[in-house]
């Protein structure tokens, strides 16, 4: 017999228990940090500004690709899917036009919120949306208590400021150069503009334009940081949400057997703390590959009835929603297109066969992607020539500002395995290294194993053939088609944890079921013990961002001689360093790949007083010369070698005065030094 409830028994089993989850975390988070307490509660609040209103706001997208009764959590996953990325495209092309005003946005956000509310109430007052509903039991919410203490770990990673974790991520450069450091200089500037000093601003940026949105509504941006963070984990719990729906209809335990396993992975928690995009191309990804197993529940019910175009049509729709959710993925970052568009294409095939005109699934996949990416990819060949610059610039020889064939090349050597790990046996030896065997354990054996292991002894679907086809293909494209950094292999968590959720699917043994949930919280144990160790070795007691900005961190006490102590009028070149994001004022800097005109200037000069009046010609006061970078980009991607400390001495003199010197603590030589250019 179906079960019946009403929005009372929904609250009740559905809606009390992530709240109590999120509650007992909050707790965990004072009872560690009162500062990091302070620091989630205002920070996730101003974070839900600006993503709440535009999750309820998409509620009412979801009847223009869908018009049929759906539970309510369908509604709730797919409206903050389609209303976070239209929301995205809709900040990319109001900021190609200067549109970025705060009152503008505000009402944006304001009216979204409203409407959005509106679709809610009329959707809670519709039997069908509690059509079939009922709690997890009470087993299975005793497993969701395994994700209490990663979620805390996340939190506490959240609140640290950019620039204090992670090591291995060279400690958020990234997010300090650039994924940070566009949406602020799109902010005071008015506009999203071709950044000739700065290539990555020619990159997919989904996510990154919420962080350029809360700094607009919030009218901030050295301490917008630790909002990004929140941001992107919000990502990271929609994620989990997005897991429990996709398997949830077709049994309870494994929708929360396929929300633990990725809850209690290690990576979630690693990347809570950078304002990365990882989590949102895993959301996108999973609610499209949430999607797509929808097609192959299509295909169960034409089977059961003669009406078959009914099912057909909904086939469609459902392809059409998954490719407009990879889409949204891709526009987070490229590698999203080889490793969840693709490989979902072809998924979607795969679960569809036997339906009629199986072909036209993966077709309408494929335009249903295409769509949400369009913006970026047209916005770039209206910038630079080539719709996917800076790849693939040999074949459209797109030459911008800032960017040449020389440039090109290095970036291609940058972007390249070594010679000796090119190898086949050198690859798999790496992919071993970084996934089953990562030292910090960021998969761990539960998610890598559970699944694979679940199919034993199991009647195998449609729907398995076509995860573990993704997971095969995501895993070729990792080993060949990039450099084995260890965290473009995330996307592989979406069909290891489906397979494993599907594990304790309907039909399932009762002793099976219970030894995989033993198996989850072991691995979760495990994960944690794991992560916990590395959040020891690098947290902060305190994160705060006023200390880099402010100059009170050892090492770090030039940006209190930038940010405080130089004349207002005064503009400044950084050579070496493209860390530009805790400057107060504005700086000009390039990054490795761009075009270095203080470079070519040198090349080009005949005696050191051509160099000075170079800088005077282009207004530059002051010089800061980080040689530790200098150093790095030398042994990695090339810096040029007439830039070293005998040059800055010869220059040296009434004209070119030294004013601030930061010696490196374990070497006798300069780390970091300003001058001061005379007028």
């Amino acid at each position: 017999m179906t079960s019946r409830s009403g929005p009372r028994d929904v609250w009740r089993s559905a809606v009390l228990p992530p709240v109590g989850i999120f509650a007992l975390a909050i707790l965990a988070v004072g009872f560690v940090s009162l500062p990091a307490l302070t620091v989630a509660a205002l920070d996730g609040i101003a974070a839900g500004v600006v993503m709440v209103p535009c999750m309820l706001g998409g509620l009412w997208l979801v009847p223009l690709v869908l018009n049929k009764p759906m539970p309510l959590r369908w509604h709730l996953l797919l409206g903050s899917a389609l209303g976070l990325g239209a929301t995205s495209i809709g900040v990319l092309s109001c900021g190609l036009f200067g549109l970025l005003d705060r009152t503008f946005w505000l009402v944006y956000l304001g009216v979204a919120g409203a409407m959005g509310l509106l679709r809610l109430l009329a959707l809670l007052r519709r039997e069908d949306s509690f059509k079939g509903e009922s709690g997890d039991g009470k087993g299975a919410l005793f497993l969701w208590l395994a994700a209490v203490p990663f979620l805390v770990l996340a939190i506490l990673a959240a609140g640290h400021a950019p620039g204090f974790l992670w090591r291995e991520e060279g400690f958020g450069y990234d997010v300090l150069e650039y994924h940070l450091q566009i949406p602020r200089e799109y902010s005071q500037n008015g506009r999203i503009a071709y950044t000739a000093h700065n290539v990555y601003g020619s990159f997919p940026a989904s996510v990154e334009m919420f962080y350029l949105l809360a700094m607009i509504v919030h009218q901030d941006v050295l301490d917008i940081g630790t909002v990004a963070h929140m941001i992107h984990l919000d990502f990271g719990v929609l994620t989990i949400f997005a897991a429990w729906v996709s398997l949830r209809e077709g049994s309870r335990i494994a929708g929360v057997i396929v929300g633990l396993v990725l809850a209690t992975t290690g990576w979630l928690v690693y990347v809570s703390g950078l304002a990365y995009v990882e989590n949102g191309i895993l959301f996108f990804g999973i609610t499209a590959m949430a999607a797509v197993l929808r097609v192959g529940q299509c295909k169960s019910r034409s089977q059961e009835t003669t009406a078959k175009r009914q099912p057909k049509g909904s086939a469609v729709r459902w392809s059409l929603v998954a490719g407009l959710c990879a889409g949204f993925a891709c526009g987070c970052k490229y590698t999203a297109v080889p490793m969840i568009a693709f490989p979902l294409a072809a998924a979607a095939w795969i679960v569809g066969r036997g339906l009629p005109r199986t072909w036209t699934l993966p077709a309408m996949f494929l335009i249903g992607s295409a769509a949400p990416v369009s913006p970026w990819l047209a916005r770039n060949y209206a910038h630079t020539g080539n719709p996917v610059f800076p790849l693939a610039n040999g074949v459209f020889h797109a030459n911008p500002p800032g960017w040449g064939d020389s440039e090109t090349q290095r970036w291609e050597r940058g972007h390249a395995l070594p010679p000796v790990q090119s190898s086949l046996r050198a690859r798999i030896g790496l992919l071993w290294e970084r996934i089953p065997g990562d030292p910090y354990q960021r998969f761990g054996p539960a998610i890598l194993l559970v699944g694979i292991l679940g199919l034993y002894r199991r009647k195998r679907e449609s729907a398995d053939i076509a995860l573990i086809v993704v997971l095969i293909l995501q895993l070729l494209v990792w080993t060949f088609g990039t450099h084995l950094y260890a965290r473009f292999a995330m996307p592989m968590l979406i069909p290891l944890a489906f397979l494993a959720g599907r594990a304790a699917a309907a039909g399932a043994a009762t002793v099976r079921t219970w030894i995989l949930g033993a198996a989850v919280l072991s691995g979760a144990a495990f994960n944690f013990a794991h992560v916990q160790r590395l959040y020891a070795w690098e947290h902060s007691p305190t994160p705060d961002a006023s200390l880099f900005y402010g100059g009170r961190l050892p090492g770090f006490e030039h940006f209190r001689v930038v940010n405080r102590e130089l004349p207002a009028d005064a503009r400044i070149l950084l050579v070496g360093e493209a860390r530009a994001f805790y400057f107060e004022r504005s700086v000009d800097y390039c990054t490795a790949f761009n075009r270095n005109s203080f470079a070519e200037a040198v090349a080009q000069a005949k005696e050191p007083t051509a160099i000075i009046s170079w800088l005077r010609e282009h207004g530059y006061t002051h010089v800061l010369v980080n040689w530790s970078e200098v150093r790095r980009l030398a042994r990695t991607y090339g810096f040029s070698d007439q830039i070293d400390p005998d040059l800055f001495k010869r220059l040296e003199g009434p004209s070119f005065k030294l004013i601030f010197r930061g010696d490196h603590e374990k070497e006798l030589r300069p780390d970091l030094e300003i001058y001061e250019v005379a007028r």
